[in-house]
């Protein structure tokens, strides 16, 4: 195996652990409803360079979501939410008295987690990804230049 073909694994397993601790804080902080957004986590590797990326809307778990506007079908989405987290209404009428106070507190107030602070979601595990990136790679290169130092 070449140096870049084992680089390129030391990457790829890098990215799994640093998806897997995101996920891990995600569901830790009570935000699982459906699954689609830790679902919505992909990696994607090519050479010696990687991402990881999720759904447009994933810095809200971390950050809350700000005072301001709605999306324009933001009820059905709280539908979705509310039936993912088995909360059931005994009405349409019940249904959308709830709906249209959640609404309207996030547009006055933003989310709970925005008004409290944020969650640590995504700081910390990119932080310990990013050093265990570079000790792994490091090895691996200190190891390779021993091993062909002591080839001669």
């Amino acid at each position: 195996m070449n140096d870049e073909s084992q680089s390129e694994i030391i990457l790829y397993e890098e990215l799994e652990i640093l998806e897997a601790d995101i996920i891990h804080r995600h569901e830790q902080a009570g935000q699982v409803a459906s699954g689609k957004t830790r679902a919505s986590f992909l990696i994607q590797s090519s050479g010696l360079a990687g991402t990881l990326s999720g759904a447009n809307y994933v810095g809200v778990l971390q950050q809350g979501r700000k005072a301001g506007g709605v999306p324009k079908d933001f009820i059905e989405i709280l539908r979705a939410w509310a039936s993912a987290k088995n909360i059931s209404f005994s009405d349409e009428k019940q249904f959308n008295q709830w709906a249209n106070a959640v609404k309207w507190k996030i547009i006055r107030e933003g989310t709970k987690l925005y008004r409290s602070g944020q969650q640590d979601i995504f700081d910390t595990p990119i932080e310990s990804f990013n050093k265990r990136l570079s000790s792994r790679i490091v090895q691996f290169y200190e190891n390779e230049l021993v091993n062909e130092i002591f080839k001669f």
